[in-house]
């Protein structure tokens, strides 16, 4: 299923069509030694990680990074202007930028 077929025009309606991240503790991407965990303001960070590790085996490359940005919508033409303002998403800009693939794990309760 391409991206457009289902990424809506904003994050909390493009966040509201991904399954559930019921119990994930903590998503961890150890190449940049970087951590989202569940709380207020990183709930959908947590959504669209879990999203994007699940989909592509635990990997982040460059095809999982565009996906997330699409779904970070309108955020990230914020977070290109202002870096540093949106890590979760400036981390997918770097993945593209430098070709990375790098290793996302999902710890669950």
């Amino acid at each position: 299923m391409s991206n457009a077929s289902w990424v809506a025009r904003g994050l909390k309606e493009n966040v509201a069509k991904l399954p559930p991240a019921t119990g994930v503790r903590r998503i961890s991407i150890p190449t940049f030694k970087h951590t989202i965990e569940p709380m207020p303001g990183k709930m959908a960070s947590v959504a669209i990680y879990n999203h994007l590790a699940t989909k592509y085996g635990g990997k982040l490359n460059k095809q999982a990074a565009q996906e997330g940005l699409d779904i970070y919508a309108e955020f990230v033409e914020e977070a290109r202007q202002h870096a540093g303002s949106h890590p979760n998403i400036d981390l997918l800009f770097k993945v593209i930028d430098d070709n990375m693939v790098v290793d996302v794990h999902v710890d669950k309760e």
